[in-house]
């Protein structure tokens, strides 16, 4: 059984993600209304500007919003996000596997 979870463990180590490819944070997409008050954005939510994209990153407490200003951009960092949740998920699969082996007295 400790040699199933090893392999298993070993599995899923090598499944994951590389680090240079991993974004912390969440993708915001906004559509705003503008300074000029005659706009046709100020009379109907369906009128407002954008969609305009944003990586939103939550550093020592604070939320930080970076403007992504091209579909290319909004592509990699969306494709970033999906890489850290899969490396997230898997280390949290790695973590069981490790507290089982731990119990059994395994390494």
């Amino acid at each position: 059984m400790d040699k199933q979870l090893r392999e298993k463990r070993d599995k899923l180590i090598k499944e994951m993600p590389s680090f240079k490819e991993v974004i912390r944070g969440s993708l915001m997409t906004y559509y705003l209304t503008c300074g000029n008050p005659k706009c046709k954005c100020h009379k109907s939510s369906r009128y407002r500007h954008g969609p305009y994209h944003y990586l939103q990153v939550k550093t020592k407490g604070k939320n930080k919003m970076y403007y992504l200003h091209s579909s290319s951009m909004k592509e990699k960092v969306a494709y970033g996000i999906s890489r850290y949740n899969k490396l997230w998920s898997l280390l949290c699969k790695v973590s069981e596997i490790n507290i089982k082996l731990i119990k059994k007295g395994g390494k």
